[in-house]
């Protein structure tokens, strides 16, 4: 097995910045700003429509994925912040992601749950906690 080269290692690096600095600012986001100011940010609000699918991912979507794990485990980012920085990651890579809102309805009092569909319909961000939450709200469209 070959070692990765300097240049990946760079690329990867810089991804994981990258993936650092926009939870940070979806964290101040969240802090500090009404929701209603910046979801604009994220797509069109509206009801779940986007088709969902537990594939491994690939291409695009999976280097981003990565980027933000490896980022929200240094940041402590919670789903929401994960699920914005992904789509903001995918967006400017010229993919289409959905960030969507997910109720528990076993236990109405718990905590939302957010995560991202890709364009490939597969989870990129907040698949494991996703079991057990309803879809009920979505930003952004996949078309």
């Amino acid at each position: 097995m070959s070692e990765p080269s300097a240049w990946s290692t760079t690329t990867r690096r810089l991804r994981v910045l990258e993936a650092i600095a926009l939870l940070l600012l979806a964290r101040g986001l969240r802090k500090w700003v009404a929701m209603r100011r910046w979801a604009s940010l994220l797509g069109e609000n509206g009801p779940p429509a986007a088709p969902m699918a537990l594939e491994p991912l690939a291409g695009r979507e999976a280097v981003v994925a990565r980027a933000v794990a490896s980022g929200a485990r240094r940041t402590s980012a919670n789903c929401l912040e994960q699920a914005v920085a992904a789509s903001l990651m995918l967006r400017r890579r010229g993919t289409r992601a959905v960030v969507v809102i997910g109720l528990d309805p076993a236990r109405p009092d718990a905590i939302p749950h957010a995560w991202l569909v890709g364009a490939s319909g597969s989870v990129v961000t907040g698949a494991d906690e996703m079991p057990g939450f309803r879809p009920v709200n979505q930003f952004g469209t996949l078309e």
